[in-house]
């Protein structure tokens, strides 16, 4: 909608081919429905937000920035806000309110929407576009194209990576495509008895064949197939890989990260000796929720009416070690058709950063998700496709 828009305020007639029989079905489901759709990271911050194929986004992010972003919809009588951890949302926190004003962006600027029109096949001449074919065989002439169709997540939105082939028959290169941002699944026995539940503000590690990978503090939902939530998602990433090899993968709780390990023990002994006659299994529910503490017992193979007072040395070492390193196995990642983006896709070597054409095909553009660029969860990967949409538009009613 974004490249459609801007092609057309720009002067060019465009015709949007949508495959579905509604705009922006994928975009209502962001954030909840309260569409994240930006964040308010620094520039510098946006790039490292991508990893090592950021840096391709220096021209997009330079030529519609995420307060340019917030700037078009305001503009429009949209207001946002940010939240304290820097994702901004539209004030009155409804998706629905977004899809309204591209729509209504699309239609000031007479672009003509065709829906329930699939692409079939990009059709060239001399490596130069010239129009499009649907699947009922219709030819739509035109000397730009952009494909702007999406990931592979939540195909029933229409967003079932189609664009993927017609690149690919179009002869680029397009990089494996794995799940993004992504919940994990478990074969934790006490998995089941979890559902609900959610740990807030624990240290989060990543440990691959042992050794840990990477760490961050924030929440972990507990589900009915593993784990999830923002912090999980963000390193799901490092778990896909991990899998894909082969390689032992699991989460590390610090469930007290206030603590650093020879803190916790100091910490740990003195709370067992103030609890005197209490059993082992009480003091645990003062300090873990109602469904997790039976769990942390039954790791710690202690008995749970053992009295605080004469836990011995070895034992305190067991319970630390529960509290500062509890461990999940991590079985798979959930299906592609659930991530939150797709990762992979059209590799950036083939495209030009600088406009978003195809290096291979004159007149062919590529944005959003279709191009091999993913981010941190927080409004990132929309801005990401608003940016290179913008930008694509833009060059290509140039």
């Amino acid at each position: 909608m974004m490249a459609a828009g801007r092609s057309a305020e720009l002067g060019a007639k465009v015709l949007l081919a949508e495959k579905t029989s509604q705009l922006g079905a994928k975009l209502l489901m962001t954030g909840g429905g309260r569409c994240n759709i930006t964040n308010k990271a620094s520039f510098k911050e946006f790039i490292a937000a991508f990893g090592k194929n950021g840096k391709f986004l220096y021209r997009a992010l330079h030529v519609f920035s995420n307060q340019d972003l917030v700037d078009f919809f305001s503009a429009r009588g949209l207001n946002m806000r940010a939240d304290p951890d820097g994702k901004i949302f539209p004030a009155n926190d409804s998706a629905e309110s977004v899809l309204k004003v591209l729509r209504k962006y699309l239609e000031d600027n007479n672009v003509q929407v065709r829906h329930n029109t699939a692409v079939q096949k990009i059709i060239c001449h001399e490596s130069k576009v010239t129009g499009v074919q649907t699947a009922d065989g219709r030819i739509l002439a035109g000397g730009k194209v952009i494909i702007a169709t999406g990931g592979l997540s939540y195909p029933k939105t229409g967003s079932a990576g189609d664009g993927y082939k017609l690149a690919r028959d179009c002869g680029h290169t397009i990089i494996p495509l794995r799940p993004g941002l992504i919940p994990l699944e478990s074969d934790e026995e006490f998995i089941p008895v979890l559902p609900g539940l959610t740990l807030k503000h624990i240290l989060i590690s990543i440990v691959i064949d042992g050794k840990i990978k990477a760490s961050a503090q924030g929440d972990i939902l507990f589900t009915h197939f593993g784990v999830s939530g923002p912090t999980v998602l963000i390193l799901s990433r490092m778990a896909v890989d991990a899998l894909d090899l082969g390689q032992k993968v699991e989460l590390a709780l610090h469930l007290l990260p206030e603590y650093n390990n020879h803190d916790f023990e100091k910490y740990l002994q003195e709370e067992l000796d103030s609890r005197g006659s209490k059993t082992f299994a009480n003091y645990v529910k003062d300090i873990l929720p109602d469904s997790l503490a039976p769990v942390f017992v039954r790791r710690c193979a202690i008995p749970p009416e053992k009295k605080c007072s004469i836990i011995t040395r070895e034992e305190r070492k067991i319970i630390a070690r529960c509290f500062t390193d509890f461990r999940i196995n991590i079985t798979s990642p959930r299906p592609i058709a659930e991530a939150t983006v797709t990762r992979g896709g059209i590799t950036i070597k083939e495209i030009d950063p600088q406009t978003m054409e195809s290096k291979k095909v004159k007149g062919l553009y590529f944005c959003g998700e279709m191009i091999d660029l993913d981010g941190l969860t927080g409004g990132y990967n929309l801005q990401e496709a608003f940016s290179t949409g913008y930008l694509a538009g833009m060059k290509a009613a140039e």
